[in-house]
């Protein structure tokens, strides 16, 4: 099944009791942006819009990629939490027919809504408060106790999909797409997980059994308790919401990592380093149940060749960077257009900080990564992600690299002004990392220096180079958008090009293709007087201020006359 596109979800939630069957959620109230459009947050199969029903809230979960026996898998997954009644997990609805959009029915998952928050954002704000973390321990703890009684698993235990709540003492878990019970046991994988939280051979053995959630919980835990030994481990190993003092480079050369060097140097955590290692370096299924961990029972041994000294063997190159997410630079544009409706992290060096009042009163803030007055990528910060920051970007921060998580959005084009803007809108404390100049090179570099990313990258760049390498027509352009059907997809006035020139961040990257030298040594650390530069988890809003090709004419142009009244 083909499913709707994000700009065709948002156009659907503009009108949400026409087009939502439930009767409780059409006569819900959805959670919007600053500007008073529909909100949606990433998934990994899935959009999730909130809407909040009398004194309920419920996510509500729309498909946008193809996921294997999408009905079997949450039909069976409902009837067994039902069974259950676990305080970890949450009630949800699988709705086969939950949503009409452009005279198709689609499945949507009605989900109650979680207390507390993201356990990204708790060790945000906790990471220095022993307490908070000895509580949050021992849940975990107690989490992994009841996942191998039931012999069940989340599949994707990380810091976003995990609520946290009560200072630390209760958790929950969020989004079941990847979830393993025995009954579905033939359906297989439907998911890796997030890869700073997983062992470095999931993807290649692909297990789906009772076992999958050993290893995110190991390391999850390794890493609370390090940072209730020494919370200065929280920066010394550059950790923010996506990555908790390990990464998966850390996973797949332990020896040579910086954490594990620095874990493996106090006493109190050297022993749980060493196991931490060992199970990295051996097979999955060899990860023991957390409290065999904690306990020092049933451990792989540790290989004579893994040795935590943080440094490169002689003759080995550093492991590159992997992120959780498709890196993208800033400078390249319609690689950010082809990746409209995802996950992504962008890296750029920041060109201008636009820091302003809308016509309506509220504040915003525009990141722009080139002269607004062209095709650019900006983080855009409306009102309601301005109250989440502690410190929000002024002119100081112009000429500095950023790393940004969040959801890719439509391009705003304005004829006007002749530019067309792509954007990621920060939400909330963690989306944005404020980086040095080596760190971001390393980042851009990707896993090998050198080399693509991943057969996916690699496939994104060949599809670019056809574009860019198309005189940049019409054509060229309407295949780079999301694919909506053509009797809804009107294609706007493209605006005029500016002149063409080399950015400060195009210079850098072009550097970093064309040098042969291998990435630094030493992964350098962002610069300390950055605490607003924090990031959140990966929730980011939609591009519903943002107006793409795959919107009604109407609203359309109603939405560009609004844009353009609110602002330039």
């Amino acid at each position: 099944m083909a499913y709707p596109s994000l700009e065709q979800y948002n156009n659907a939630f503009n009108n949400h009791s026409m087009w939502l069957t439930d009767p409780e959620l059409k006569g819900g109230r959805v959670g919007t942006t600053g500007m008073g459009l529909p909100l949606a947050i990433s998934g990994g199969f899935a959009l999730t819009y909130t809407i909040t029903a009398g004194s309920k809230k419920y996510a509500v979960r729309c498909f946008h990629r193809e996921s294997k026996a999408l009905e079997r898998r949450y039909t069976a997954i409902s009837k067994r939490l039902v069974a259950m009644r676990s305080p970890y997990f949450l009630d949800f609805q699988f709705q086969q027919k939950g949503i009409r959009v452009e005279g198709g029915e689609y499945p949507i998952v009605k989900m109650a809504w979680a207390k507390g928050e993201t356990l990204g954002e708790f060790l945000e704000d906790n990471h220095g408060s022993p307490q908070a973390l000895g509580a949050l321990a021992s849940s975990l703890e107690s989490l992994s106790v009841f996942l191998e009684k039931e012999c069940i698993a989340h599949g994707d235990i990380q810091t976003g999909n995990l609520m946290v709540s009560s200072g630390g003492m209760s958790v929950q878990l969020i989004d079941y797409d990847g979830m393993w019970i025995d009954e579905i046991k033939d359906l297989g994988s439907a998911e890796l997980g997030h890869v700073n939280f997983q062992h470095p051979g999931r993807k290649d053995a692909n297990p789906f059994d009772s076992t999958l959630d050993r290893f995110s919980l190991i390391s999850l835990w390794l890493s609370i308790e390090a940072l209730r030994t020494d919370p200065s481990i929280w920066g010394k190993t550059n950790s923010e919401i996506d990555a908790i003092v390990f990464r998966a480079s850390d996973f797949i050369d332990p020896s040579s990592s910086p954490g594990f060097a620095l874990l493996a140097s106090k006493a109190g955590l050297a022993q749980k380093a060493k196991a931490f290692a060992a199970i990295c370096a051996s097979p999955m299924q060899k990860a023991p149940t957390l409290a065999d961990f904690i306990a020092g029972r049933n451990m792989p041994p540790l290989p004579a060749s893994v040795v935590l000294t943080g440094k490169m063997a002689e003759g080995k190159s550093r492991v590159g960077y992997i992120g959780a997410y498709e890196v993208l630079s800033a400078t390249e544009y319609e690689a950010c257009l082809l990746r409209v409706g995802n996950k992504v992290e962008v890296i750029g060096k920041i060109v201008e900080v636009k820091n302003d009042v809308a016509r309506n009163r509220k504040p915003y803030i525009f990141v722009n990564f080139g002269p607004w007055r062209g095709r650019i990528f900006k983080i855009a910060i409306w009102s309601d992600g301005l109250d989440t920051l502690r410190t929000k970007p002024d002119d100081s921060w112009v000429g500095k690299w950023v790393s940004v998580i969040g959801l890719m959005e439509p391009p705003f084009e304005s004829k006007k002004y002749r530019y067309s803007h792509v954007s990621i809108n920060v939400t909330a404390v963690g989306q944005m990392t404020l980086l040095s100049e080596a760190d971001a090179r390393w980042r851009l570099a990707g896993p090998k220096a050198g080399a693509p990313a991943s057969r996916d990258i690699a496939a994104n760049r060949e599809i670019l180079g056809k574009v860019q390498g198309s005189s940049r027509s019409k054509d060229a352009m309407q295949a780079a958008r999301p694919s909506l059907p053509s009797s809804s997809r009107p294609t706007p006035p493209r605006p005029a090009s500016p002149p063409a020139r080399v950015s400060p961040n195009q210079s850098v990257l072009n550097a970093i293709r064309a040098s042969s030298a291998p990435p630094p040594t030493t992964r350098p650390t962002p610069p300390p007087a950055s605490p607003g530069s924090r990031s959140k988890a990966p929730t980011s809003s939609t591009a519903g201020r943002s107006i793409g090709a795959g919107q009604r004419p109407s609203q359309r142009g109603l939405l560009q006359r609004l844009f353009s009244w609110l602002f330039r």
